[in-house]
């Protein structure tokens, strides 16, 4: 059966981190279907090597840790009774002028820090490492994002606008 995405996922599967803190953290996983087809009773495994462990809850999600090669590792995620139905992108109210929706499950997903105390959240340690969708892996992304976005915007408005200053002047 084909997928609707060249990674063979399905679906995109973003992963946030939320929280960090001394005695956990939390981060908040987002499955949108921007393809046609919907996806009855589906489930999610994400890996985490250094944070599975502390796994605590998800919030919206059915979600336990499972043991793959005798490690506990992976997050096994499923939709809650009634709610395990991802639907695929609609048009939006207005289909002429309104962009069309995606079908979206969201959950945010906590982690204590009882078993790996020295866990760097921030780092590598905070974000997956295999994301399987439906059985089929997902490909991830080679960087990982940082939190110093828009950092990056103030500098270039100020090479943007330092050289028109510069020309008022003389």
């Amino acid at each position: 059966r084909g997928r609707p995405c060249g990674d063979n996922c399905g679906v995109s599967i973003n992963w946030h981190l939320a929280t960090d803190y001394r005695g956990g953290w939390t981060a908040r996983i987002t499955i949108f279907n921007w393809g046609g087809t919907n996806f009855a009773d589906w489930f999610a495994a994400v890996e985490l090597k250094n944070a599975a462990p502390d796994f605590e809850k998800a919030y919206s999600f059915n979600a336990t840790t499972v043991a793959v090669d005798g490690k506990n590792t992976t997050v096994l995620m499923e939709g809650l009774p009634g709610l395990n139905y991802l639907v695929g992108e609609v048009d939006g109210k207005n289909p002429s002028k309104d962009y069309r929706v995606p079908g979206k499950q969201q959950s945010v997903i906590s982690f204590t820090k009882k078993l790996t105390p020295g866990i760097n959240v921030g780092s590598r340690d905070g974000f997956p490492t295999k994301v399987l969708f439906n059985g089929q892996e997902c490909s991830l992304p080679s960087v990982l994002p940082s939190s110093n976005g828009r950092k990056g915007h103030v500098s270039t408005f100020l090479l943007m606008v330092l050289p028109l200053l510069a020309l008022l002047i003389l």
